[in-house]
């Protein structure tokens, strides 16, 4: 196992390095010159030369890349000039946003996605999975930035069940109810899409289980019902749908971008975004750089899992 983890991570030096280069050159490509866009009203030519050199602008790209990323191995991001601190500490703090909001998408996207795909393959054709059909390809069809948007139309300012945006109130105690409150409407809204897609491959996956052979024979032993489908069948179907999950974790955490700037959540897309509106280009580099190395993480974990599952896998 410990051979195995390690090829994993080996293989993932080369994904990082390639997202590196990209998110950097894509940042050297975009039209305009960010010492004119930090310096606004002060950019004379004079300042805007200092500055230039001062951010290391005026260096062949080539070696710009290769400072910034041997800066990055000794945990040093840069400085983001828009909020003047280090951007390490702001996507770390914007971070823990995310991954509350992402991480509670995804428990709820793998619970109800799981449940609902076994009890549908448990009933096939039946009223069931019918209903959960439905129900499943409607949640799928509606982008989640605009299930977002209706959910405040409906539950925040109509009902005012919840709170519009934010994470925590403006004012008032910052507890767990408080928190929990302003998480409900965007973690469901972030769940939906996913927790079709987890459902619909599930029930495929414990469609094709329970075909199989020792199926049969559990049933023809006298094994209940009940334990045929959740303790042999899930079992066996949960080595093609780890990998299900894993998918929709890296897409929950993208789609998180969408849903942190409509409801205003304090996290590393809007972070982000603000970051590319104001062409801070080390706080956008060391974001996207970080998130991609905690996908990369996430999968190996993943991979890790399914092995345990099925140790062919690590052949």
């Amino acid at each position: 196992m410990a051979g195995y983890i390690l090829k994993r991570l080996v293989s993932a030096i080369p994904v990082l390095l390639g997202i590196s280069i990209i998110v950097f050159l894509i940042m050297a490509m975009i039209p305009g010159d960010p010492a004119t866009a930090i310096l606004g009203s002060y950019a004379t030519p004079e300042n805007v030369e200092k500055l230039n050199r001062d951010l290391g602008l005026d260096k062949p790209l080539v070696q710009r890349y290769f400072i910034w990323l041997g800066n990055m191995l000794q945990g040093d991001f840069g400085r983001s000039f828009s909020l003047n601190r280090p951007v390490i500490d702001e996507v770390l703090e914007r971070f823990n946003g995310t991954l509350i909001l992402a991480g509670t998408s995804f428990v709820i996207c793998s619970l109800l996605g799981v449940a609902a795909g076994v009890v549908s393959a448990a009933r096939q054709y039946g009223l069931a999975d019918k209903l959960i059909t439905f129900v499943v390809l409607l949640g799928i069809s509606i982008p989640s930035f605009f299930l977002g948007m209706m959910m405040i139309l409906i539950f925040a300012v109509n009902l005012k069940w919840f709170p519009v945006s934010g994470m925590w109130p403006i004012y008032g105690a910052r507890d767990f109810a408080a928190l929990v409150s302003h998480l409900t409407l965007p973690a469901l809204a972030l769940a939906t899409v996913a927790t079709g897609v987890i459902a619909r491959l599930s029930r495929s996956a414990m469609l094709e289980v329970l075909r199989q052979d020792f199926i049969r024979t559990a049933r023809a032993k006298g094994v209940r019902e009940r334990g045929v489908i959740w303790r042999h069948a899930l079992r066996a179907a949960m080595v093609s749908i780890i990998p299900v999950l894993g998918i929709q974790a890296g897409f929950v955490l993208s789609g998180a971008v969408y849903i942190e700037i409509v409801f205003q959540w304090p996290g590393v897309g809007r972070m982000l975004v603000d970051a590319i509106l104001t062409r801070d280009i080390l706080l956008v580099q060391g974001g996207v750089v970080f998130v991609a190395a905690c996908y990369v993480m996430f999968n190996i974990a993943v991979d890790v899992a399914q092995s345990l599952l099925d140790p062919r896998i690590k052949t």
